[in-house]
């Protein structure tokens, strides 16, 4: 897979994945203008939305309805090195459903592809190209 960020202005980026786009930007307090998440709230974010994704697929597979479902995230931030310490995801499923279906429901949710790649962290090279 491929993907391409690219510098706005100031600190504001743009991915394009798959003609597909995507912005970050820095709180003001930061010196950017917040037009947009910043890069941590997209991670955080794109836990949140493969947790649902997987939710949905999930329910599809066992014809439960899906209307209403949200995931609910609340992270904290760690130092030495700076960066998100803990996430706290709540999937909530406003609908009656089985013990077992509750249980296989958070079994899928938890065995998300983002929380998958978090839980065995992938290897990460940067390099620097002039």
């Amino acid at each position: 897979m491929k993907m391409e960020v690219n510098l706005e202005k100031d600190f504001l980026f743009k991915a394009v994945c798959r003609g597909h786009e995507v912005v970050t930007d820095q709180q003001q307090k930061e010196g950017g203008t917040d037009t947009a998440m910043t890069p941590a709230e997209l991670f955080v974010a794109s836990l949140g939305n493969c947790i649902g994704v997987f939710a949905v697929r999930f329910c599809k597979r066992h014809n439960l309805p899906t209307d209403g479902m949200k995931v609910l995230l609340d992270w904290t931030y760690a130092k030495d090195p700076v960066r998100i310490g803990s996430i706290k995801a709540e999937l909530h499923y406003p609908h009656d459903i089985p013990e077992a279906e509750k249980k296989g429901l958070l079994r899928m949710a938890e065995a998300c592809f983002v929380h998958e790649t978090i839980q065995h962290k992938p290897e990460i090279v940067v390099e620097l190209k002039a």
